[in-house]
């Protein structure tokens, strides 16, 4: 929901938002990347200015969004693959906080876990939680060198057979 002219010019989003209103009124095709880029830099100004608002408790529900979104860019950083889970993860999100989805599996990754750091650390300044990030990527990192550890070519294994065959019947006296 766009704000008042007047926060939109207080805090530099005046101009974002006119040219937002001049792409949806050109219709919704022509520019969709563009759109998409430009909702998220409002998205991220916004919020930006929201909450340098000192001495305001922010809403319940918008805390609970932002919580939604560290936890998936942590899915992101454990997973670089679940950039194309369509259920969870939209374009708009990946473009908020600029990931991208083409780029390599350890790319994504790392953009996930700079966008993860920041948001934390905004998480910590509004709520005045302990931060999250480190824990959550030190255990990332056990996890990867262990599965390293398990994933070494081991000895081939001998076929073990069931049935062993029969020696044979002996004669009886």
């Amino acid at each position: 929901m766009p704000p008042s002219r007047y926060v939109a010019l207080r805090y530099g989003l005046a101009d974002d938002y006119d040219r937002l209103d001049r792409l949806h009124r050109s219709g919704p095709e022509p520019a969709y990347d563009e759109g998409v880029a430009l909702e998220s830099r409002l998205c991220r100004n916004a919020e930006k200015a929201a909450e340098s608002i000192k001495d305001v408790r922010l809403p319940d529900f918008y805390l609970e969004k932002l919580n939604e979104e560290l936890e998936n860019l942590g899915r992101i950083a454990a997973s670089p693959d679940a950039v194309h889970d369509i259920l969870h993860i939209s374009p708009d999100f990946l473009a908020k906080y600029g990931i991208d989805k083409n780029a390599s599996a350890t790319e994504r990754s790392c953009q996930a876990e700079k966008a993860y750091r920041e948001l934390d650390a905004r998480f910590v300044r509004m709520t005045g939680r302990r931060p999250y990030a480190d824990e959550l990527f030190a255990s990332i990192r056990r996890k990867r060198e262990n599965s390293g550890i398990e994933n070494r070519p081991r000895q081939a294994q001998r076929t073990i057979l069931w049935n062993p065959p029969s020696k044979g019947r002996k004669m009886g006296i």
